[in-house]
C-alpha cells in the first residue's frame, strides 16, 4: 500500500508543483510525527513495565496480521511503524510519451 503523488510530465505551471509537492510533504511528516510518537508511547509503555494480554487479527487485501499474547505497549509500538510507513514521502513525475501508438 504505497501512496505517492503522480504527477505528469507535462505539467506546464510549477506554482502547481510546488503546491502538490508541498501538501504531500506536510501529509508525510504529519504520519511521521504521529507514527515516532505512537512508537516512542509503546516503548514507554513496554520500558515501565505495564502489562496485559492483547490479541490482534487483521486481514486486508489478502494479506494477514495476527499477534497474539502481546503488551499494549509492543502493539502501539507496531501501529506506529504501521503509521510511518503508510505515510512515506513520494512523489513520481511520470514520462513523457514519445510517440503515439497507431497513429
Amino acid at each position: 500500500m504505497r501512496r505517492s503523488l503522480d504527477l505528469p510530465s507535462t505539467l506546464q505551471d510549477a506554482r502547481t508543483f510546488r503546491r502538490l509537492s508541498l501538501y504531500q510533504f506536510v501529509y508525510s511528516l504529519c504520519g511521521l510525527a504521529l507514527g515516532l510518537a505512537c512508537g516512542m508511547g509503546g516503548v514507554a509503555l513496554f520500558l515501565n513495565g505495564v502489562a496485559g494480554n492483547t490479541n490482534w487479527t487483521a486481514r486486508a487485501l489478502g494479506v494477514e496480521s495476527q499477534i497474539s499474547d502481546a503488551a499494549p505497549g509492543a502493539i502501539l509500538f507496531v501501529v506506529g511503524l504501521l503509521v510511518i510507513v503508510a505515510t512515506r514521502f513520494t512523489v513520481r513525475v511520470q514520462p513523457a510519451s514519445r510517440g503515439r501508438a497507431g497513429g
